[in-house]
């Protein structure tokens, strides 16, 4: 164990681990994990292998991952080099930290083979003890990584076994505000959404192969499809209010995990969501979210100013049908 006084804090070793990842070392992000650690990332079509519970061994998709040894991970990431012989960028855009758990999201720029772009945008939820990562998921539009990358297994479709969340809220300040948030959206009642919002708030939604603008971009009034992009919540809220007719039995969304940024002025807490609901179309949909909520104080209380949603993308476009 290292000594308490020279152990790095939560924000410092999510924030060393990212540096090494952008500087394409994998023995450097090797050295921020603690034996035994873990890495996640969403598969998919495949749910079951993307069961954040469950390492699905070397049968898993390509280049989606789901849960794996940190260390067969950092294995992979040293042949980043022969990948993007320029490099791959990541470049942190916000970070947090609430207890022992660090929240980085994160802005990919590379060229695959020296041809491809791939720009994906990341929320890395990262658990830490003793100044070392135990275990990390990887939150990143999975449609954009499939179209860029030479995968296996890419259109396998399974099902993952459904898991009640063991997280139990306290349902005060900021984790009730993501009760509520999560309510509306299992409700599917976009005026009581509005309701805890600001008049101004946006929701932003990353876009597939089609590339939309990043979570800070401005407001896109235009939008093709108000589910990508960063849209006012007043219009996200229509499409709330429709999921009853999406989903005929109900969307039902829950938390197994809320982290409040340590930093009370922020505002900033992230919600780890599961969501299951069969869609009009017959097909389940099984999807995994870190919701990153940024939340003012009005003169009517608490209120969210801005969502970003970081979900697979892959099984969600392809639930709904939409070719991106």
């Amino acid at each position: 164990m290292t000594d308490a006084a020279t152990t790095p804090g939560t924000l410092a070793v999510g924030r060393g681990l990212l540096a090494a990842l952008d500087a394409n070392d994998a023995d450097g992000v090797r050295r921020w994990f603690a034996p035994g650690g873990t890495w996640w990332v969403d598969t998919g079509l495949d749910r079951a292998a993307g069961d954040q519970a469950v390492d699905p061994g070397p049968d898993r998709p390509w280049p989606l991952h789901g849960l794996m040894d940190a260390q067969a991970k950092c294995d992979l990431l040293a042949s980043v080099p022969e990948r993007f012989p320029g490099g791959v960028r990541q470049h942190v855009r916000r970070a947090f930290a609430g207890g022992d758990v660090a929240v980085l999201e994160v802005e990919g720029d590379g060229l695959f083979l020296g041809e491809r772009p791939y720009r994906n945008r990341y929320c890395f939820v990262v658990q830490v003890c003793d100044g070392l990562a135990t275990g990390l998921r990887e939150y990143l539009d999975t449609a954009h990584s499939a179209a860029v990358f030479d995968g296996r297994h890419l259109d396998r479709r399974s099902r993952a076994e459904p898991r009640a969340p063991s997280y139990r809220s306290p349902g005060t300040g900021l984790h009730g505000i993501v009760d509520r948030f999560l309510a509306c959206l299992t409700d599917a009642d976009g005026a009581r959404l509005l309701g805890l919002c600001t008049p101004d708030a946006t929701w932003w939604a990353d876009g597939g192969r089609l590339r939309t603008a990043g979570p800070e971009a401005p407001v896109d009034l235009d939008a093709e499809l108000v589910v990508v992009g960063r849209v006012p919540v007043v219009d996200r809220a229509v499409r709330i209010g429709r999921l009853r007719e999406t989903y005929p039995d109900g969307l039902r969304l829950a938390a197994h995990r809320v982290v409040v940024d340590d930093d009370p002025g922020s505002g900033l807490v992230v919600a780890e969501v599961v969501g299951h609901g069969v869609h009009r179309s017959g097909r389940t949909y099984q999807n995994r979210y870190a919701f990153v909520l940024r939340v003012e104080g009005t003169d009517r209380g608490l209120r969210i100013a801005e969502v970003r949603e970081y979900c697979d993308t892959r099984h969600a476009f392809d639930v709904y049908g939409i070719d991106r």
